[in-house]
């Protein structure tokens, strides 16, 4: 049954109870008390607090949950913008936090209704961007059957109760001007399809880039043929332009903007490589009057690759949450690469964990969340973690274990003096935990599990965990000392006596609350 299959403008869960409120008393009887689940609150929708005073938006789904009561859709109604900020159809500002496809045509196979459903309800998910590339090899002008995996999974997060931006992503093409009668038809289409539907949002170009493509020269004109196109059917659903140089330059677009209504303008971000100038930026665009979506950011580099980086991750959603800007993390895939949230041959269909996770994944995913605690890294080495760079190791004494992994298919065993060492920053992070389980293939007597940390200059002893023939799950407290260290590692040794003794740990992951 869809739960939102109505028009925009009114709010299903309120005529439902209407209704039985309606049948109820034409029974003859006292209808029982029935308090009607409405947008928010039924605070006054016209008293909008300015931007600059940041009112606190709503992001995470209220209870009842998704399952017995009304999805965030329906809580929020049609989307609008008022001055800078993202509001719902109670007026009030609204937050949206989630994540992105990566071209949808390779990795759509990954987006079911059973992974958003899980992001929805585990991560509080309440977006999804769907990236439809338009030059690329599969991309929606050589492959216009792409369309059928973008309509299918539009149709799911309406069931869903999810918003959706539908994105035009252009990257190779440069200019958006370059497709743009394929664009108009494209969107023409999708409005007239669903443009009905609150959930609906449309991204018309993802990152024009290239020194020749400009906002005055080939991104406004091409807006202001792609919007109108969408607004014969679509009045009122919010519509996000993307800006010079890979949708940085807001402030750019902040000095020239479109002449309509409910649009938003994309500013893009990986923290790996983008800082303090492009925060100005958005400050810069803000202060003009200019409504901002973050609707794609990675924790890794602009390549889309390398580490995590967590301090500068962190400041960047402070940043974000302190102004309600909604933001979109690239991206639900199992590429190989650092922006990448799944690890490879996950099965999106079943239920999965924090160590079928990226790094990346992780940060994202309580990023989105919203909770104080979070998880720097989970490890249950089912794609044999270790060997992909995560971890350093004893090459000659650090293998996998097939036979007898406490989960999965595989552990890591560990030999005599062997170890397992792993490094992330810990800066704006604090109550340092390390979970992991463990057991001794031919353990003897005195044989343990040394579990220490390093500072930057020294290891310092934890803890040493006694000798166990059956697997033990447990979570290790790490000193205060710990905490706010760039150089952070944790390394687990087996110091054992025996050359045939073997350590054999899985499930291994570090669980730390945001400062």
């Amino acid at each position: 049954m869809k739960k939102y299959r109505c028009k925009k403008k009114g709010i299903l869960w309120t005529l439902v109870l209407s209704l039985i409120l309606i049948m109820l008393s034409g029974c003859g009887e006292t209808p029982p008390e029935v308090v009607s689940e409405t947008p928010l609150s039924q605070q006054d929708a016209t008293s909008q607090q300015p931007p600059e005073a940041k009112p606190e938006a709503t992001s995470e789904p209220a209870e009842p949950s998704p399952e017995s009561g009304p999805t965030f859709v329906e809580r929020n109604g049609n989307l609008r913008v008022e001055g800078t900020q993202l509001v719902n159809e109670a007026g009030q500002p609204v937050q949206l936090k989630g994540v992105s496809s990566h071209e949808v045509a390779s990795f759509g196979y990954l987006v079911t209704y059973n992974a958003l459903k899980q992001m929805r309800d585990d991560w509080n998910l309440t977006v999804f961007r769907i990236a439809m590339y338009t030059e690329d090899a599969t991309g929606y002008i050589r492959n216009p059957g792409v369309k059928d995996i973008v309509t299918r999974i539009i149709d799911d997060c309406i069931d869903l109760g999810i918003y959706v931006i539908i994105d035009w992503h252009i990257l190779y093409d440069n200019t958006p001007l370059k497709y743009k009668d394929q664009a108009v038809e494209f969107f023409s289409e999708m409005s007239a399809r669903y443009g009905d539907y609150p959930n609906i949002i449309y991204e018309i170009c993802n990152e024009p880039n290239g020194a020749d493509t400009t906002w005055e020269g080939h991104i406004k004109p091409y807006a202001e043929e792609v919007i109108p196109a969408i607004r014969k059917n679509d009045p009122d659903n919010i519509i996000i332009v993307g800006t010079p140089t890979w949708s940085q330059d807001v402030d750019i677009a902040a000095d020239d903007p479109l002449p309509y209504d409910n649009v938003m303008y994309a500013l893009h971000f990986y923290a790996g490589s983008h800082g303090q100038f492009l925060r100005d930026k958005i400050d810069y665009a803000l202060s003009k009057g200019l409504p901002i979506f973050v609707s794609e950011w990675g924790s890794c580099l602009n390549t889309g690759d390398g580490p995590t980086f967590h301090e500068e991750s962190m400041e960047w959603i402070k940043f974000l949450d302190e102004r309600n800007i909604s933001y979109v993390n690239w991206s639900f895939s199992t590429k190989q690469e650092g922006a990448s949230i799944l690890r490879k041959q996950i099965d999106v269909n079943a239920k999965w964990t924090d160590v079928d996770l990226t790094e990346g994944g992780l940060f994202a995913k309580y990023a989105i969340k919203g909770t104080k605690d979070t998880v720097l890294f989970a490890d249950g080495f089912e794609t044999k973690t270790f060997g992909h760079g995560k971890w350093k190791r004893s090459n000659d004494n650090t293998t996998y274990e097939t036979e007898n992994p406490y989960k999965g298919n595989y552990a890591a065993s560990i030999g005599k003096d062997g170890f397992l060492e792993r490094a992330v920053t810990t800066v704006p992070y604090e109550n340092l935990k390390l979970h992991l389980a463990y057991t001794f293939v031919n353990g003897k007597p005195g044989d343990v599990v040394r579990i220490e940390w390093f500072d930057g200059a020294n290891y310092n002893l934890v803890t040493e965990l006694p000798l166990a023939e059956e697997w033990t799950e447990l979570d290790i407290a790490l000193p205060d000392s710990a905490s706010g260290v760039h150089d952070f590692s944790v390394r687990i040794t087996a110091a054992v006596a025996d050359e045939d003794t073997r350590l054999l740990v899985d499930e291994i992951w570090l669980a730390a609350e945001k400062k």
